[in-house]
């Protein structure tokens, strides 16, 4: 699969071009003055089918040209295409001014990843999976991680799980503030796993039964491997650390495009479910969407239908049945992906 973006020009181009075939040339009545008519006749007759020809030449090279500023735009760094930026009023390099990406509704339309065929599987789902184009992020922190301070009150009900919300030392150009209220307000919603048999709440000190952490991309590869030549996120049990890969908080994953909000929630979603033990979900809910414990990073295909599943950033999203879904251990058999050893 392609990276986001790199197919545009070609469906803009295809869309102008459509746009003029459709809308065709068409003339008012015409009058008995030389000056319009007669004179267009005359012109007509001399040139026939070339003089109706050079309207829609004219028309299809002012469409080309406009769809070729446009893509000079973007392959410069126009600001249409940094909306998958970093979270809050700043950049990646941390610069302010540029507005924050919306919140979530959990029930957006969001790109479906495009089917393969199983010959090329491997190669289409790494496409996938691959980082879409973006701001740049940091790549190497110290490995050292540093409580951000805040707490919050207990939410849901059920068996009490403290979390703590960290960040490695060497991660910048994000906005910190923006990130920590983005895990609370996720693992308090109720589509989110609190309310549904947990409860949670953010602490800074004492007991600590996991941690949130807002890692760089090769301190990642300590604790999530690098198997897969992929940018991924994990948890990593023998530390209690839910770890969440800085590139995909920056620029988020091409099932998401479009929508990098309801990405990260995903993130927090998907990775923390696992910090409160479930395992990885390997087919669509009955209406359809992901379940949040698919591996929507590699793609939205289910291992029991092989059909593409909508985009689902929620364990528990409004009117779906079934949720959070069936959930199994990774085996052979139910490798969506084609990625197993």
């Amino acid at each position: 699969m392609s990276r986001p973006g790199d197919e545009e020009p070609v469906r803009d181009v295809a869309r102008a071009r459509a746009a003029v075939r459709n809308a065709g040339v068409t003339y008012g009545p015409r009058t008995r003055r030389r000056s319009a008519g007669d004179t267009w006749r005359d012109f007509a007759h001399r040139y026939g089918w070339r003089a109706y020809a050079l309207p829609v030449l004219i028309v299809l090279t002012v469409a080309a040209l406009f769809t070729t500023n446009q893509v000079a735009r973007k392959a410069g760094g126009g600001t249409g295409d940094q909306a998958a930026g970093p979270a809050g009023g700043g950049n990646a390099n941390g610069h302010a001014g540029a507005a924050g990406p919306p919140v979530a509704s959990g029930s957006i339309a969001l790109k479906d990843d495009q089917a393969s065929s199983s010959q090329k599987i491997n190669n289409d789902v790494l496409k996938a999976a691959a980082l879409p184009p973006g701001p740049a992020y940091p790549t190497q922190g110290d490995g050292n991680f540093r409580i951000l301070p805040g707490t919050s009150g207990p939410v849901g009900s059920g068996p009490l799980h403290r979390y703590s919300i960290e960040v490695e030392n060497g991660v910048t150009g994000v906005d910190l503030k923006q990130f920590q209220h983005l895990v609370v307000s996720t693992l308090s919603d109720p589509r989110s796993w609190s309310g549904h048999g947990v409860t949670l709440q953010r602490v800074d000190s004492g007991q600590i039964d996991f941690r949130v952490s807002l890692t760089s991309s090769h301190t990642v590869r300590t604790f999530c491997g690098y198997d897969i030549h992929v940018e991924t996120s994990c948890f990593d049990p023998n530390n209690g650390r839910v770890v969440l890969n800085v590139s995909r908080w920056v620029r988020g994953s091409t099932a998401y495009v479009g929508d990098l909000a309801a990405y990260r929630i995903y993130m927090i979603n998907h990775e923390d479910g696992h910090a409160l033990g479930h395992q990885h979900a390997h087919q669509c809910l009955p209406g359809g969407l992901a379940p949040v414990m698919m591996q929507q990073t590699f793609g939205l295909k289910s291992a029991v239908s092989g059909k593409m599943c909508g985009a689902n950033p929620w364990p528990f999203p409004p009117g779906a049945k079934g949720a959070p879904g069936p959930e199994q251990p990774d085996t052979a058999q139910n490798d969506e992906y084609g990625l197993s050893d």
